[in-house]
């Protein structure tokens, strides 16, 4: 009953949104957490006619994990791979090659079965393009940012020269595309980022957090980890990481009005109105730092100012204000 169920989104994913053909092929990547999703998009790959291959992989232990060398050396021959994983693969030196060698990578890191049937997934794909759009079009023309929560994120970050993309669920030129769509990532400059993030919702290889999490950042580098027991579980996890871990990899504002908090980055990071932040690699971002994690923590009701220009207030984002400033800035 659940392929029946999963059946009409996983065809609208292959066909709508990663455009798969008849003449292609398609590599859907597993694990067995995973394996019904995956199971689900390889039938709809299939139903096209494309030449669908279904491979199952070990469990990563965190993301940015590499995956093992075998799919990653198939994820350059395909025309098209979809990467339904516990642990995300999209941050990974493995997935760069693959988009470089002209593989259309569609990431599905974390998505449940609950996910293909309700909530951010299934939204309207035409307003969200345009709305993702207009808020890329923004972060990417600010010098600089602000961003505050009343549960004490203050932040300050170096913009200028960083390049914004829009992750709206179509596939783009930026090598992937990401599924529930809705946000606008970036990768701040390191010098005169500074300031805290209180992560206060949910946290990569943790999940819905019990304790806010206070990250304080030095020059766009995580010198303090400070909270409860989670707060300890990830800085162990970041202790036994590379040097790099540290970086502040991303900024990014979620746009998916559909989407909802369920204590799963792979959704909750997409609600509108929710920023989060990353620490780890950067490299698919536009940035120079490798690492083996990268690792979203979610931010509820901030705000968020670009040049002196509020877009995003206690929680919700001003939608007619950045069509309009997306327009200007077009024109």
């Amino acid at each position: 009953m659940i392929d029946l169920e999963l059946s009409p989104i996983s065809r609208r994913i292959v066909e709508e949104l990663a455009t798969v053909t008849a003449d292609e092929e398609v590599l859907v990547i597993s694990d067995p957490e995973k394996v019904s999703v995956g199971r689900a998009i390889t039938n709809a790959a299939r139903s096209t006619g494309a030449n669908a291959t279904l491979s199952i992989m070990p469990r990563l232990d965190a993301h940015g994990n590499e995956p093992p060398g075998p799919v990653a050396a198939a994820m350059k021959e395909a025309d098209v791979a979809f990467t339904a994983t516990t642990h995300a693969i999209t941050h990974t030196q493995s997935r760069l090659a693959a988009s470089d060698a002209g593989t259309r990578v569609v990431v599905l890191r974390g998505v449940t079965e609950d996910m293909l049937i309700e909530g951010g997934m299934n939204t309207d794909y035409d307003q969200l393009r345009e709305v993702t759009a207009a808020t890329r079009d923004v972060l990417n023309a600010a010098s600089e940012g602000l961003v505050t929560s009343p549960a004490g994120t203050d932040i300050h970050l170096n913009l200028d020269g960083s390049s914004a993309f829009s992750l709206d669920g179509y596939f783009h030129d930026y090598g992937f595309s990401a599924l529930p769509g809705g946000e606008s990532p970036t990768c701040p400059q390191k010098p005169d980022t500074n300031g805290t993030v209180v992560i206060d919702y949910s946290m990569d290889n943790i999940g819905q957090l019990e304790d806010p999490i206070e990250l304080t950042f030095e020059d766009g580098t995580c010198t303090d980890i400070a909270g409860g027991s989670e707060a300890d579980q990830l800085q162990e996890i970041v202790d036994g990481a590379d040097e790099n871990a540290r970086n502040l990899a991303e900024f990014a504002i979620g746009t998916n009005p559909d989407a909802r908090l369920i204590g799963n980055l792979a959704e909750d990071k997409k609600k509108s109105g929710t920023v989060h932040f990353a620490i780890g690699d950067d490299t698919s971002l536009g940035g120079t730092l490798e690492s083996e994690i990268h690792f979203d923590g979610l931010v509820l009701e901030p705000t968020v100012e670009l040049d002196s220009t509020v877009i995003l207030e206690n929680g919700t984002l001003d939608v007619d204000g950045i069509l309009e400033l997306a327009e200007e800035i077009r024109d």
